[in-house]
């Protein structure tokens, strides 16, 4: 990613030469949080499942038996949403409300996720 960082207002915005335009710097935050809370998902999922759990999205229920299925499906799922908020318009409030709205849910899903693995561990599932 280019580092060539730009002052517009109160956004610093940052060049991303794949979508060939500035970005504000807090949209690729949220586009690779995005990434990381569904990698970080199917990885705790795959404990919780290891473990006892039960996968409760039907989705990804036949893609859990593996492991390379369902980080791939959730990585790139997750890489074209991000890659979308980079291509809208910088000044676009709704992306951006948008894109933290599913990002804040991604995180309760990892920290429910979490808390649950813990408790199996703990418990001695």
């Amino acid at each position: 990613m280019g580092e060539s960082h730009v002052q517009r207002g109160a956004a610093r915005l940052v060049s991303i030469p794949i979508v060939d335009r500035d970005v504000p710097l807090t949209r690729v935050y949220i586009a690779m949080s995005l990434v990381v809370f569904n990698v970080v998902d199917v990885i705790l999922t795959k404990a919780i499942l290891e473990r006892g759990g039960l996968e409760a999205n039907p989705l990804m229920k036949d893609l859990m038996a593996g492991f390379a299925a369902p980080l791939g499906v959730k990585a790139a799922v997750a890489s074209v949403a991000g890659l979308l908020l980079l291509m809208c318009p910088g000044d676009s409030r709704l992306a951006d409300r948008a894109a933290v709205g599913v990002a804040g849910l991604y995180l309760v899903v990892v920290l429910w996720n979490a808390s649950l693995l813990g408790w199996l561990l703990v418990n001695g599932a």
